[in-house]
Protein backbone atom coordinates (compact mmCIF):
# COMPACT_ATOMS: atom_id res chain seq x y z
CA UNK A 1 0.00 0.00 0.00
CA UNK A 2 1.27 3.45 -0.86
CA UNK A 3 1.54 5.85 2.06
CA UNK A 4 -0.73 8.87 2.32
CA UNK A 5 1.13 12.16 2.73
CA UNK A 6 -0.76 15.08 4.22
CA UNK A 7 1.02 18.39 3.86
CA UNK A 8 1.14 20.93 5.50
CA UNK A 9 -0.04 19.81 8.92
CA UNK A 10 0.08 21.70 12.21
CA UNK A 11 1.18 19.67 15.26
CA UNK A 12 0.78 19.97 19.02
CA UNK A 13 2.10 17.46 21.58
CA UNK A 14 -0.64 18.58 24.01
CA UNK A 15 -3.48 21.09 24.19
CA UNK A 16 -2.39 24.68 23.58
CA UNK A 17 -3.67 26.81 26.46
CA UNK A 18 -3.89 30.58 26.74
CA UNK A 19 -1.73 30.64 29.85
CA UNK A 20 1.16 29.02 27.90
CA UNK A 21 1.60 32.38 26.14
CA UNK A 22 2.31 30.79 22.74
CA UNK A 23 1.69 33.18 19.88
CA UNK A 24 1.02 30.40 17.35
CA UNK A 25 -1.74 27.80 17.57
CA UNK A 26 0.73 25.00 16.73
CA UNK A 27 4.17 23.89 17.92
CA UNK A 28 5.50 22.59 14.61
CA UNK A 29 4.40 22.21 10.99
CA UNK A 30 5.34 19.99 8.11
CA UNK A 31 3.86 16.69 6.91
CA UNK A 32 2.06 13.66 8.24
CA UNK A 33 2.91 10.32 6.61
CA UNK A 34 0.15 7.72 7.11
CA UNK A 35 0.91 4.03 6.40
CA UNK A 36 -0.67 0.73 7.41
CA UNK A 37 1.75 0.30 10.29
CA UNK A 38 2.33 3.79 11.67
CA UNK A 39 1.66 7.47 11.30
CA UNK A 40 4.74 9.66 11.27
CA UNK A 41 4.86 13.40 11.69
CA UNK A 42 8.01 14.82 10.12
CA UNK A 43 8.22 18.38 11.31
CA UNK A 44 10.72 21.17 11.03
CA UNK A 45 11.58 20.83 14.74
CA UNK A 46 10.79 17.23 15.61
CA UNK A 47 9.77 13.80 14.36
CA UNK A 48 6.97 11.81 16.02
CA UNK A 49 6.14 8.18 15.17
CA UNK A 50 2.62 7.14 16.19
CA UNK A 51 1.91 3.44 16.71
CA UNK A 52 -0.68 1.48 18.69
CA UNK A 53 -3.47 4.02 18.31
CA UNK A 54 -6.04 3.77 21.09
CA UNK A 55 -8.42 6.59 20.16
CA UNK A 56 -8.92 9.22 17.46
CA UNK A 57 -11.25 12.19 17.97
CA UNK A 58 -11.90 15.58 16.42
CA UNK A 59 -12.93 18.86 18.00
CA UNK A 60 -11.81 22.22 19.25
CA UNK A 61 -8.54 22.02 21.16
CA UNK A 62 -7.11 24.52 23.57
CA UNK A 63 -7.22 28.13 22.54
CA UNK A 64 -8.04 27.58 18.85
CA UNK A 65 -11.80 28.14 18.91
CA UNK A 66 -12.09 28.36 15.10
CA UNK A 67 -10.53 25.18 13.72
CA UNK A 68 -11.08 21.55 14.61
CA UNK A 69 -8.04 19.46 15.55
CA UNK A 70 -7.56 15.69 15.30
CA UNK A 71 -6.43 14.22 18.61
CA UNK A 72 -4.63 10.87 18.43
CA UNK A 73 -4.11 8.96 21.66
CA UNK A 74 -1.56 6.22 21.23
CA UNK A 75 1.06 4.06 22.94
CA UNK A 76 0.80 1.48 25.67
CA UNK A 77 -1.15 1.82 28.90
CA UNK A 78 2.17 2.16 30.73
CA UNK A 79 3.36 5.03 28.53
CA UNK A 80 0.42 6.79 26.84
CA UNK A 81 1.05 9.69 24.48
CA UNK A 82 -0.98 12.26 22.58
CA UNK A 83 -0.51 14.01 19.25
CA UNK A 84 -2.85 16.71 17.96
CA UNK A 85 -3.02 17.69 14.27
CA UNK A 86 -4.81 20.22 12.08
CA UNK A 87 -4.70 21.17 8.43
CA UNK A 88 -2.01 23.80 8.04
CA UNK A 89 -2.82 24.94 4.50
CA UNK A 90 -4.08 28.43 3.65
CA UNK A 91 -2.01 29.92 6.48
CA UNK A 92 -3.78 27.65 8.99
CA UNK A 93 -7.30 28.25 7.70
CA UNK A 94 -7.47 25.03 5.62
CA UNK A 95 -9.33 23.30 8.43
CA UNK A 96 -12.24 25.69 8.00
CA UNK A 97 -12.54 24.38 4.42
CA UNK A 98 -12.64 20.69 5.40
CA UNK A 99 -8.93 19.92 5.44
CA UNK A 100 -8.87 18.66 9.03
CA UNK A 101 -11.84 16.37 8.31
CA UNK A 102 -9.84 14.86 5.43
CA UNK A 103 -6.92 14.39 7.80
CA UNK A 104 -9.25 12.65 10.28
CA UNK A 105 -10.56 10.32 7.56
CA UNK A 106 -7.03 9.35 6.48
CA UNK A 107 -5.96 8.51 10.03
CA UNK A 108 -9.22 6.68 10.86
CA UNK A 109 -9.33 4.56 7.70
CA UNK A 110 -5.88 3.18 8.32
CA UNK A 111 -6.31 2.85 12.09
CA UNK A 112 -9.48 0.78 11.66
CA UNK A 113 -7.49 -1.89 9.84
CA UNK A 114 -4.96 -2.30 12.64
CA UNK A 115 -5.86 -4.83 15.31
CA UNK A 116 -4.25 -2.68 18.00
CA UNK A 117 -6.22 0.41 17.00
CA UNK A 118 -9.83 0.15 18.17
CA UNK A 119 -11.82 3.27 17.44
CA UNK A 120 -15.25 4.19 18.72
CA UNK A 121 -17.93 4.78 16.05
CA UNK A 122 -17.30 8.05 14.24
CA UNK A 123 -13.89 8.37 15.85
CA UNK A 124 -15.34 10.25 18.79
CA UNK A 125 -14.79 9.32 22.45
Amino acid sequence: MTPTVLNPVGYLPSENRWRDMNLLAFKDTCRLLVTEIAREFQGNKERVVIMDIRRVSIGKRGRDFVNDWVKVEYGSAASPATAIFADGSCLGWGGAFGGTRRLLAAVQNLAKGAASSPLPPGGRP
